[in-house]
């Protein structure tokens, strides 16, 4: 068995723009997890005001050691950048900077209950553990069933890019948006190189999530959908996923342990829930997009009120 050991560690690594939401995620593990825990920031910027956010919450919740531990993102300042910032691919530096197993989150990540279980999970053995991409199994489900011409070109270009990345299987193409990592496994499995292989990353669409399917194609173990739910997983209750399929996402579209606010839309951006005109024919999305915009700006007031300042102008 591979079981964590007692403190849990959570990183994060955020440039200047996703500093703010990073704070208000740090806060929702913070308000929820019950005990002593670690929590290193990776920012890859100087900024003065960060030490501040630290010490408020240091003070709001001294039984987590919060330390700073900035990046150095010089060496790849010459990679094309494309929809993602570059600061996504310095986490692909963790075996280099941290030992032990720690549980990464991006800054659009949410807690919201406890995550003393996803801490204390068996890896079986695995370097990292992390969920499907509920929209990739929407594709593929679709595709299967469907003969309409949409159906079949997306389902196939899907295909298309499992075979691109390396001839991975797609059905177990995650997101990387929430992982448990086995930063010592992943040494002993002498995968540490190949992951921090930064400079690979500029020949994949998706960057950094791209390369660790790759890199993790066989050291994988897929959590449950809750621990990364994506606006609540919308796409998985369409009339053309099959009953198995739905069951198994039920708790990420109804109570996840972690909302993940995926995709262009932001609830940091909008005064009211993200809407746009292909909606009107899904109401669930609606509903959901709704919820989670709620609970981001709810999480958004009990982080400033703790850090004493406005995170967004």
């Amino acid at each position: 068995m591979n079981i964590a050991p007692d403190i849990p560690h959570f990183v994060y690594f955020f440039d200047k723009t996703f500093a703010p939401c990073t704070m208000v995620s740090v806060h929702s593990v913070l308000s929820r997890m019950p005990g002593d825990l670690r929590l290193t920031l990776h920012p890859s910027f100087d900024d003065a005001g960060l030490e501040a956010d630290i010490a408020a919450l240091s003070r709001a919740f001294p039984r987590a050691r919060i330390a700073r531990r900035e990046v150095d993102l010089a060496p790849w300042r010459h990679l094309p950048r494309g929809r993602l910032p570059l600061a996504a691919r310095s986490r692909l530096l963790l075996p280099s900077i941290h030992s032990g197993r720690v549980i990464y989150l991006d800054g659009d990540a949410l807690a919201r209950r406890d995550l003393t279980p996803l801490w204390q999970m068996d890896l079986e053995g695995k370097c990292i553990a992390a969920a499907l991409a509920p929209g990739v199994q929407a594709i593929l489900e679709r595709h299967g069933k469907s003969r309409a011409r949409d159906a079949r070109k997306a389902g196939e270009k899907t295909l298309a890019r499992g075979r691109r990345l390396d001839g991975i299987d797609m059905r177990r193409y995650f997101n990387s948006g929430v992982m448990v990592l086995d930063l010592d496994r992943i040494r002993e499995a002498g995968l540490a190189g190949r992951m921090m292989d930064i400079e690979a990353t500029a020949r994949y669409t998706s960057r950094d999530q791209d390369w660790l399917n790759m890199v993790f194609r066989d050291e994988t173990l897929l959590l449950d959908p809750t621990w990364n739910s994506g606006w609540g997983n919308p796409r998985t209750d369409r009339p053309y996923i099959s009953q198995h399929l739905r069951d198994y996402y039920r708790e990420s579209r109804e109570d996840p342990a972690i909302i993940h606010y995926t995709g262009f839309e932001k609830p940091w951006q909008a005064t009211r829930p993200p809407f746009r005109l292909h909606l009107l024919t899904k109401p669930l999305e609606r509903r959901l997009r709704a919820r989670y915009w709620t609970g981001f700006q709810q999480e958004k007031a009990a982080t400033e009120a703790v850090l004493g300042r406005a995170l967004w102008p």
